[in-house]
This record gives structure tokens, C-alpha cells and sequence, in this order.
């Protein structure tokens, strides 16, 4: 059905636009050659919401969410992943000779009829948000297809071009015609594409196994076969500054990478196994550094006491919990809130994940001695204000740092304990006396990551008998929380990134004297918490009723506490 008005012209009549506005647009479209309503979205005159609905009017095409479909395979072959990511569509189901599209823009008839000249079939069209629509597309699209291509391609190569492409050369220039070369490229950018924090290459008995490990779940992406893992493998070690020869002894790597305006770290680590070597590939978003303080899931007490701790002039401020629960990122959004021109900060850092203006950062080399103990003996003849060890090791470190925080600076630095108090044990056990602790030490903070709900997709439930006990909550109410139902947007996860948790122990005169009585870590934690303190536990629950974690999810991070 042709429009009854054009679209600018329709947005005016229903006051979502002005004519004023509306002028400004069409000089922009003639300028950069856009449709006109991504031009008002980029303009900010209206919202997409505002466009599609105008368009389902004036057309008489269905505005649909492509939350509700599961496109069959069958049906996506018929459109292939080009035309769908340049004119964003994608093809939704098959009746009888008619293929219904779901597209942002109905009125682009050239790519209609180029639809219906490859197909041979009708098309009907609905409207659909871009970012529904680019989500269905890297979710049923994605790298899947085009790896299947590029192992096919090389799989046919002669065997001269196949002993090419296992030699070191071949790969130190990108070739864009080369099909590995493509392969670990698209494997690369796809993990930046699902948000993914580490890439995983394993070899097995007659396979290649490619997981990413998104929100702190690993996924399997793609089981590529045998004859191809030689040269993927030298491919990524080149990229990453291996010795590609060397296939006995674990390597380290880095590569840096930009991809849709983001500069991406990646840190590779290379492992010998009984099939062959594993590689993961760690993706550091450097754009993620800049993270404002009050982004880290601390509760609204929880961050004042953390943002108190920032303020003091000496003392040490300690982050604890295991790999990967975000304490770096903890310490670097502290470092960011204080820095100041008029501030000197110094870092010991191994490696250094994040490059930081206005702060002086430190690598240790240990194999040529410049360890933590010895680079912080060093900065201390450097004037500082503020310095943030890496992570205390060893007692020399510990004491270094204590004897620092004596001497008038901040230190921060992490710990590997299971929560707050346990760090006050370990420092002991390491031989730090409890009378150089109570005057040093300022706060201890445990951190995890928990997966947040997906925003599109999220629903109320009420808590049934079990899960409320396995919680330890009252039986004598009724608990609603929420989780998600699954979506394009999620995978069907019903899970959209992370966030913090914390449990904040602020160091007062009551647990300064359970230090020096040397009081068990359990004994400093009932304290604590009759004082105010929350547990890991009561954090994630609090979140769980705020609706920005699932219960399950409590259940699953907290298991210790």
C-alpha cells in the first residue's frame, strides 16, 4: 500500500517533529545521502519508537518484536548474511509462495524487489527495530556461516597452499584472500561483538574447540576440524608476538586491535597439552577503564564508606576475591575518582592492563629482578601521594606496603581471600604483626561479579518454599524477584552483562582490637555485620529484589558465604 503522506510530513502533522526541524533533516539527507528517519534519529528529534510507528501507520505494515520469533534454518537460508547486514532485515517465516522480511526501512522497494528476484517468492513486510534486528542477525547469522565458509575454503586449497599457510610468512603480512587469516579475524571480532572477556582455542583428539566466555559463562562457538588447527594456532601466535617454532614451553602475547571505534588489548597465553597447545586470547576493553566509580554495582552506603576510604591521606585500602571478580577495575575507577593534577600516583602492576592518564605505571620484570618489593622501594624515593600494588604476594611485599602506609601515603592494593575479614588471617599468616595492621589498615573490600537481568526481557516471579530457604529468607512473607525470560537480544540467556557485589569491611576501633586479640576471621565478620556491614550474601540479595540479578544467580556467586 503506497504512504499517504512522506514520512517527514507525517512526523509534523502528529507533532513529533516541527517544521523547523523537519527543513533541517532534508539539508542533512541531501548531504550525507542517508534515509531521512535515520537522519532525525541521529539528529535526536525522535526516538525509533516515534519513526516505526508513524511508518506502520502511513504503510500499513505490522510494527512486530522479534523477541516473539525462532526463524528456522530453512528460512535464513534463503537471504544471505550480506544483504541482511547491509540493508538490515532478515527473513522471519515461509507461507505457502510468501516470505515475510522484517526490515527498519519498508520503504527501500529496490532491495523488495531484489528479494523477490532471488527468491522467487512474494515478500511481505513488518517493522522491526534496528537493534532487534541487528541482534537476530549476529544471533542466527553471526560468525557460524561465515567460518563454515572459510573452513570449507581452505579445505579445498591444494596441498602446496596448505603447507604455505602452515609457515610462519604467511601470516606475518594479513591477507585478506587468505582464509585463516579471515578465520581467527572473524573469531576476534566476534567475540568483541558478544561482549566477550576471553577467547578459548583448545585442541582435542580430532577438533579445534572455539568457547567465549560471556557474562563469566563459557559458550561453545564452533568445533573446527583437525586439519585446520596448525595454522589457525600459528596464525594467532604471529598476530601475538610468539615464537611460532617454540610449541613445548607456555608464551605469552599481546595484540591490540581497533573494531567499532573501540581500542581492544588482547592478551594471549599459549599452554602445551596433550593434543596440541591451547591459546586464550583475554579481551581488555580500554574504553571500560574509564568506568565512573558509582558503575560498579557498590550500594549506595557501600560506595560513600569506599569513596571515604579514597579521601583519607594514608592507610591501606585492600580488594579481595578470586580471578576475574573485577578488583582491578575496582582499584583503577578509586585511582580515576582521586587523580588530580595535583596528586602524584604511582602504579606497580603486573601486567599493566590499562594505560591511565596523569598516573606513573610501573611493569615488574621478574626474571631481571624488578619484582613488586623492589619497584616499590623505588617509588617510594619518587615523592608519591598515592600507590596501588598489583597484588600483595609475598611478606616482603606486605611489608613494604604497611611500612608505605606508615609513612604518610594511600596504598591499594587485592588480596585472593574468599571475603573481607579472611584478609586480616592471611596478612597475619604471612607474618604481619597485628599491631603494624591496626594503625595501616583502612578498609577491605570482597568483590564478585554477578550476571545481570537482560533489560528486554525481564519478568516478575514470585519465589516458591525451596528457593527461599536455600536464600535463607523468612517463610512468613511472600518474595518477588525477577529473572529473564530469554530473548534475540540475550541469546535466549536471559542474561545482559555484570555487575559488581561487595561486602565493605571498614576498619573501626572495635575490630582494630579483634586484630590485636587476634579474633578468627568468623568472629570479625559477626561483628561487622551487627554493625552495618553486608555480607556478600545480603548484597547480591538486595540486587536480586531490585531486579538487576536473578536469585539463582545469588545462589550461584555466593556459595561460600
Amino acid at each position: 500500500m503506497p504512504p499517504k503522506k512522506r514520512l517527514g510530513d507525517a512526523l509534523v502533522d502528529q507533532g513529533i517533529i516541527t517544521q523547523e526541524q523537519l527543513m533541517e533533516a532534508l539539508k542533512v539527507q541531501k548531504i550525507k545521502k542517508m534515509r531521512l528517519g535515520q537522519v532525525i534519529l541521529e539528529l535526536g528529534f525522535a526516538n525509533e519508537e516515534q519513526i516505526l510507528n508513524v511508518l506502520s501507520k502511513q504503510l500499513g505494515v505490522p510494527k512486530i518484536s522479534l523477541e516473539e520469533y525462532e526463524i528456522n534454518k530453512n528460512v535464513l537460508e534463503l537471504v544471505p548474511a550480506k544483504i541482511a547486514q547491509k540493508h538490515i532485515l532478515i527473513p522471519l517465516f515461509i507461507d505457502g509462495k510468501r516470505l515475510t522480511i522484517a526490515m527498519v526501512d519498508p520503504l527501500d522497494v529496490f532491495v523488495i524487489d531484489q528479494l523477490q528476484y532471488m527468491t522467487g517468492m512474494t515478500i511481505d513486510i513488518v517493522i522491526s527495530s534496528q537493534d532487534e534486528i541487528k541482534s537476530a542477525i549476529h544471533k542466527y547469522y553471526g560468525t557460524v556461516r561465515d567460518v563454515d565458509d572459510v573452513v570449507d575454503e581452505f579445505q579445498n586449497t591444494s596441498a602446496e597452499e596448505k603447507e604455505r599457510n602452515d609457515s610462519a610468512e604467511t601470516y606475518k603480512v594479513v591477507e585478506d584472500d587468505n582464509p585463516i587469516v579471515r578465520f581467527v579475524d572473524l573469531i576476534i571480532k566476534e567475540a568483541v561483538k558478544e561482549r566477550a572477556s576471553d577467547i578459548h582455542v583448545e585442541p582435542d583428539d580430532n577438533l579445534l574447540r572455539i568457547r567465549y566466555r560471556i557474562d563469566g559463562v563459557l559458550h561453545l562457538v564452533k568445533n573446527v576440524p583437525n586439519k585446520v588447527k596448525n595454522a589457525i594456532l600459528s596464525r594467532i601466535k604471529i598476530i601475538s608476538g610468539m615464537d611460532i617454532a617454540e610449541k613445548r614451553l607456555p608464551q605469552d602475547g599481546r595484540m591490540n586491535l581497533k573494531f567499532e571505534n573501540k581500542e581492544i588489548d588482547v592478551r594471549v597465553s599459549s599452554l602445551p597439552t596433550a593434543w596440541g597447545e591451547k591459546i586464550v586470547m583475554r579481551l581488555l576493553d580500554k574504553s571500560s577503564v574509564m568506568i565512573g566509580i558509582d558503575k560498579l554495582g557498590f550500594l549506595e552506603e557501600q560506595l560513600k564508606q569506599y569513596q571515604r576510604a579514597l579521601k583519607e591521606p594514608n592507610g591501606i585500602i585492600l580488594l579481595t576475591g578470586p580471578t576475574g571478580s573485577g578488583k582491578t577495575s575496582t582499584l583503577y575507577a578509586g585511582i580515576n575518582f582521586i587523580k588530580s593534577p595535583t596528586t602524584n600516583i604511582t602504579t606497580v602492576e603486573n601486567p599493566i592492563e590499562y594505560k591511565l592518564q596523569l598516573v606513573n605505571q610501573v611493569q615488574t620484570h621478574s626474571e631481571i629482578g624488578m619484582t613488586f618489593a623492589n619497584a616499590l622501594r623505588s617509588i617510594l624515593r619518587q615523592d608519591p601521594d598515592v600507590i596501588m600494588v598489583g597484588e600483595i604476594r609475598d611478606v616482603e611485599t606486605a611489608e613494604i606496603a604497611i611500612e608505605s602506609a606508615l609513612t604518610g601515603h594511600l596504598v591499594m592494593s587485592t588480596l585472593h581471600t574468599n571475603d573481607a575479614p579472611q584478609a586480616i588471617v592471611r596478612l597475619n599468616e604471612m607474618g604481619i604483626q597485628p599491631y603494624l595492621l591496626t594503625p595501616t589498615l583502612l578498609q577491605i573490600i570482597a568483590q564478585r561479579l554477578v550476571r545481570t537481568i537482560c533489560p528486554k526481557c525481564r519478568e516478575e516471579f514470585i519465589a516458591d518454599p525451596e528457593l527461599v530457604y536455600e536464600l535463607g529468607l523468612s517463610k512468613d512473607r511472600e518474595w518477588k524477584f525477577f529473572r529473564g525470560a530469554g530473548c534475540v537480544f540475550c541469546n535466549n540467556s536471559g542474561y545482559r552483562g555484570r555487575m559488581g557485589i561487595q561486602e565493605v569491611l571498614t576498619i573501626d576501633d572495635d575490630i582494630r582490637k579483634m586484630i590485636i586479640n587476634k579474633d578468627s576471621a568468623t568472629e570479625i565478620k559477626k561483628v561487622a555485620i551487627s554493625k552495618g556491614m553486608l555480607s556478600l550474601r545480603m548484597s547480591a540479595i538486595k540486587k536480586a529484589l531490585m531486579g538487576i540479578t536473578t536469585p539463582e544467580e545469588v545462589l550461584r556467586v555466593t556459595k561460600r558465604d
